[in-house]
């Protein structure tokens, strides 16, 4: 299991300075959100203060742009990282693509789909210098001039997508070169919903399992004394009951037998009513969705939580540890098997 950062930023510069202190961490990459910066402008701050670190996107909004704009954004980063950017991808919701950004919301599965097809179409023209020819139901691209063309390079950029639904997953498994699951996530919903989808996409496109990395943040309550641990335990209850409340996330609580819990925060959600929400969530409901104790426990949790289906994950809130050489020990612990 490699364990990455994943970057909550609203200062570029900020995002440029914690990369660069991953990296010294020793950890294995940085994934940049899209939270209130752009976040390919973040992801290039990374590449430019980093050496050796993976720097990916997770997420970039793709139905807020088109796949020519991120072809352009992901290349260039890709370029000026010597091939260690990784493109995250995902759709969003109707509400913030409609309303936020103002942009069509169709059939997003299909349209995550072509858009990834998109992609490859237009760096394959550029590796090549084939004429672009890309006619899809919801993308065309077609013209493609040497003026428009960026620098070269062979740097490989791969895909991930973010996924929820089955739908979603299944698609994904078929055409990506990564799974992205939601830190509002549990073993049972993994199990039940998100596996048996991966294995009818790999099947579909006739590839392994080894061709897709799956990956997950993980909300870990760690402390070096029982108070940080319960002061981190609250943190994380508050967050779970914000996404318990989402209706989107309300099959991810119907696996651990909780999805009448659902309406309930809703409702409580638009009366503003946050602390009462996280006094409904039951202690059983909690343990499905973290895990809890000192840093050095994090990696033999992880492990025993996902059952050994995860490639990679993250601590959703980051580390309470400042020694390096003790993160990095903590952070070599994840990789042995």
């Amino acid at each position: 299991m490699r364990i990455d950062m994943t970057m909550v930023e609203k200062d570029l510069l900020v995002s440029g300075v914690r990369a660069a202190q991953a990296e010294r961490w020793g950890l294995d990459a940085v994934w940049c959100t899209e939270t209130g910066s752009d976040v390919f402008l973040q992801a290039y701050e990374a590449a430019r203060s980093t050496e050796a670190v993976g720097i990916g996107t997770a997420i970039a909004v793709a139905l807020a742009r088109n796949p020519m704009t991120v072809a352009y954004s992901a290349w260039n980063i890709a370029d000026v990282s010597g091939g260690r950017f990784a493109l995250g991808l995902g759709s969003q919701v109707k509400a913030h693509i409609e309303r936020r950004y103002s942009m069509p919301w169709d059939r997003p599965v299909s349209q995550m789909r072509e858009f990834v097809q998109a992609l490859r179409a237009i760096w394959d023209s550029w590796r090549t210098g084939e004429r672009l020819e890309f006619t899809g139901e919801h993308y065309r691209h077609t013209l493609m001039s040497p003026f428009w063309t960026p620098r070269h390079h062979q740097h490989a950029i791969p895909v991930h997508l973010a996924a929820v639904g089955p739908k979603m997953v299944e698609m994904a498994a078929e055409v990506a070169d990564g799974i992205i699951l939601h830190a509002f996530n549990n073993r049972p919903y993994l199990e039940q919903v998100i596996l048996p989808a991966i294995e009818r996409g790999l099947k579909n496109a006739g590839r392994c399992v080894d061709d897709l990395e799956l990956a997950v943040p993980m909300f870990m309550a760690m402390g070096d004394t029982d108070a940080e641990v319960e002061a981190s335990r609250s943190k994380i209850a508050a967050q779970l009951a914000f996404y318990a409340s989402t209706p989107t996330y309300r099959p991810v609580l119907e696996a651990i037998g909780y999805g009448d819990l659902q309406p309930e925060l809703t409702v409580l959600s638009r009366a503003g009513e946050w602390d009462q929400m996280t006094r409904l969530l039951p202690e059983d409901l909690l343990e499905h969705f973290f895990i809890s104790g000192r840093p050095e426990e994090m990696p033999a949790l992880a492990r025993e939580h996902w059952g050994g289906s995860i490639q990679r994950t993250s601590s959703y809130y980051g580390w309470t540890v400042d020694d390096p050489a003790r993160l990095n020990s903590i952070f070599e612990s994840f990789r042995q098997e």
